[in-house]
């Protein structure tokens, strides 16, 4: 409980007007962190149906890997053509046995944009927001859609209103841009993790339904203002001619975010093996300095905060500084190497919860980017906001992964 009073107080610290804080909408967020983590990791007809969910995307991830075989061979995970040393991790290849899944996902997305399946949904998720935040209509849509879509790619839906949204509507869509993950990349998160965490798919998938409310609270504390009470219905229309036509650019968008994704993970991991190498020339007894160790002694009180065993604090607080200075691929990749029983059971789960997001620096780099693109009217105002945007966002996942590891230890 320490931790969810501690990390509301740090909103309300870096609040533009503290005078402003509203406990009934902390309240009302907290309440559906709590409902929704319930009915998602307790009700059993709601996990029996993420747990087919998962099944289902155990299918997508095997049909990409046949096309991934066709292609690549045994690169892309197909039989060797000789015998790998036992326990040889070198046999598998990032860019060419994750990476396909998420080319087939986008595209079966924008299938299913086209069919109006995705855009049902994101109707009634923007509903269920306006009713319970009082939030506008534009924002409500942005704000649903982003779990499937991304932060990039949501905003596009209410392009043509983002200039007359007001400074915190803007930021409440950046907020919640940062707070989760896509579709896309929770696929790309799940293939990764799958042979240590079976279930890893189903737990991204609720980490960021659980983490969308508390984002629309964070940002309300942090730059609370007027918001629209406009609920008109907003046009989700199709850009897409047929559904060839929407696989075939769902793909091409796809091959552009994985080539994002592996030239991200080239440099980021490059420069923090850089800098370990840096560190390694400073004088000290003992075990060497590295990032891993520095993010370790700086975030340590942020895991004892959220409530992870008392073994596993620098841990926990390495992995999350790395999720907010390089992203959260590498974040979940250093986890997904950390030998058996590193962490006890609870602090994994805290930490698999609060890892979920885009909160990290090249991310708001590039949500700040698009905004201004899209709304050159309010670039000087994204600007401003950018900085404040990545820690609601970085304090709405802590929320998370404290809220979740609270529901382990009582249930």
């Amino acid at each position: 409980m320490l931790g969810l009073v501690a990390f509301i107080g740090i909103a309300w610290l870096i609040s533009e007007k503290r005078s402003s804080f509203s406990l009934r909408a902390v309240a009302i967020g907290l309440a559906s962190q709590i409902v929704l983590a319930l009915l998602l990791t307790r009700l059993p007809v709601v996990t029996g149906t993420l747990g087919g969910l998962a099944r289902g995307v155990d299918s997508l991830q095997a049909s990409a890997g046949a096309g991934a075989n066709f292609v690549f061979g045994y690169l892309g995970g197909g039989p060797q053509p000789f015998q790998a040393a036992a326990g040889n991790p070198s046999t598998f290849i990032f860019g060419l046995q994750v990476l396909p899944a998420v080319l087939l996902v986008s595209a079966l997305a924008a299938v299913l944009w086209h069919w109006g399946v995705l855009r049902w949904i994101v109707r009634g998720a923007a509903w269920a927001f306006g009713r319970m935040f009082g939030v506008s209509g534009a924002v409500g849509v942005s704000t649903a859609a982003c779990i499937f879509l991304g932060m990039i790619e949501s905003p596009l839906l209410v392009r043509p209103l983002l200039p007359k949204l007001s400074r915190g509507e803007i930021f409440i869509i950046m907020v919640d841009g940062l707070s989760v993950i896509a579709g896309s990349t929770m696929i790309l998160l799940g293939t990764m993790l799958a042979p240590k965490m079976p279930d890893a798919f189903t737990q991204l998938l609720t980490a960021s339904l659980i983490s969308t409310p508390m984002a629309i609270v964070m940002a309300r504390i942090i730059v609370p203002s007027d918001i629209s009470r406009d609920r008109a219905r907003l046009p989700l229309e199709s850009s897409y001619r047929s559904t060839l036509d929407a696989m075939t650019h769902g793909t091409i968008n796809a091959v552009k975010v994985a080539a994002y994704v592996v030239a991200l993970l080239i440099v980021f991991v490059g420069t923090m093996a850089l800098i370990d190498t840096s560190l390694a020339l400073i004088p000290v007894t003992g075990a060497p300095v590295t990032l891993a160790s520095i993010f370790g002694w700086l975030f340590a009180p942020v895991a004892w905060l959220m409530g992870v065993s008392s073994g596993d604090y620098q841990t926990v607080g390495s992995l999350l500084g790395t999720k907010v200075a390089a992203n959260e691929v590498v974040a979940y990749g250093r986890l997904f190497a950390l030998p058996a029983g590193s962490l006890s059971a609870k602090s994994q789960l805290v930490i698999t919860y609060a890892l979920c997001s885009f909160g990290n620096f090249g991310s708001v780099a590039i949500l700040i980017g698009t905004l201004a693109a899209m709304a050159p009217q309010k670039a000087d105002e994204v600007v401003q906001l950018g900085p404040k945007a990545i820690a609601a966002a970085f304090l709405t996942t802590c929320m998370t992964g404290t809220i979740v590891g609270l529901l382990y230890s009582i249930i």
